[in-house]
């Protein structure tokens, strides 16, 4: 084969090579997901690498309790990091399908759970701890063992009238 020919080959691969990842570089670029809670409370946009991005609550937020307000939060954010991941091993299967850098990629996938039921509204303004303490009886305080009264006042002892410190 001739070597202008070959050369030109090469150049001609890498330059395809160089647009294509180029156009993949702008697919990830763009790539991002936003997943709204099952009971519509938050809302959230994370980036191609899972980076959050954007987060918007809904009136209904404000049925919540702090604790569940945090869960629903998480639980959006997990899923929306979960298909995040999977437009981009999308993006990059074409070109490395098969291989073992795809392998790797999609190794580190999180598994996309089920979204969890919508809490419970809350019988009433509070919060759930102050339920919970509401509907259990309220725990007796342990009553501290007695120490045997064996303390002998010693006109011995030191002026403060406490005894000594090695008893």
């Amino acid at each position: 084969m001739n070597p202008e020919r070959m050369i030109a080959d090469l150049e001609a691969r890498a330059q395809d090579l160089a647009r294509r990842s180029e156009d993949m570089q702008a697919q990830i670029n763009g790539a991002s997901a936003t997943v709204r809670s099952p009971d519509g409370a938050v809302t959230v946009t994370v980036a191609p690498n899972g980076a959050l991005q954007h987060i918007e609550f809904s009136p209904r937020a404000a049925d919540f309790s702090h604790v569940q307000l945090g869960q629903a939060v998480m639980a959006a954010v997990r899923r929306a990091q979960a298909q995040a991941a999977r437009q981009v091993a999308s993006i990059v299967e074409p070109q490395f399908g098969g291989t073992q850098a795809m392998d790797f990629l999609t190794s580190f996938i999180p598994q996309e759970e089920e979204p969890p039921t919508p809490p419970p509204p809350p019988a009433e303004e509070g919060s759930v701890l102050r339920q919970v303490a509401w509907d259990a009886p309220a725990p007796q305080p342990p009553v501290p063992p007695r120490r045997p009264s064996s303390h002998r006042r010693d006109d011995t002892d030191d002026d403060d009238g406490f005894g000594t410190v090695l008893r």
